[in-house]
């Protein structure tokens, strides 16, 4: 004997593999010939439910179908002030002052090619440093020492 029809309006929550969700805890299953791609996210339907002995609810079929009112937009938290810390310019320049000594002009014609992979090479080796994060205060001066380490990386690799 067949389970008696109730006819339901829901709002889809979920699409899952074999059904969609209609509330926090609450999934309904698909018969066929409907299959879960026939619904949508946020879209409300009125459809036909039957109920199976163990309880579980599967849609039959959609009787109707309607946009689900637009929630409220949730409100923006307020931007965290901006903190600014000043860049330990002395300890930088004491960390990266042999850097400089390095002379790049004993490198011949390189191709572009060849320049960007020796500074991708040496931008990562010098991101992935642990000893550049311990010398620096905040993000900016991390990555004005990672940028000098880097350059200092590709003068060193191409010098002869």
């Amino acid at each position: 004997m067949a389970s008696p029809s109730t006819v339901e309006n829901i709002t889809v929550l979920q699409v899952g593999k074999y059904g969609v969700r209609v509330d926090e805890k609450t999934w309904y299953g698909v018969n066929e010939p409907l299959t879960p791609s026939h619904f949508a996210p946020g879209q409300s339907y009125k459809v036909s439910l039957s109920t199976s002995k163990t309880g579980k609810k599967y849609i039959k079929e959609v009787l109707g179908a309607s946009e689900a009112p637009a929630a409220a937009p949730a409100p923006t938290p307020a931007p965290a002030p901006a903190v600014s810390t000043p860049v330990d310019t002395e300890r930088a320049e004491r960390v990266t002052g042999a850097m400089r000594e390095v002379d790049t002009a004993k490198v011949g014609k390189l191709d572009a090619k060849t320049i960007q992979i020796q500074r991708q090479g040496c931008w990562q080796a010098a991101i992935q440093s642990p000893a550049l994060t311990t010398w620096a205060v905040n993000v900016d001066e991390y990555l004005g020492l990672v940028r000098k380490a880097a350059e200092a990386g590709v003068r060193f690799v191409n010098e002869q």
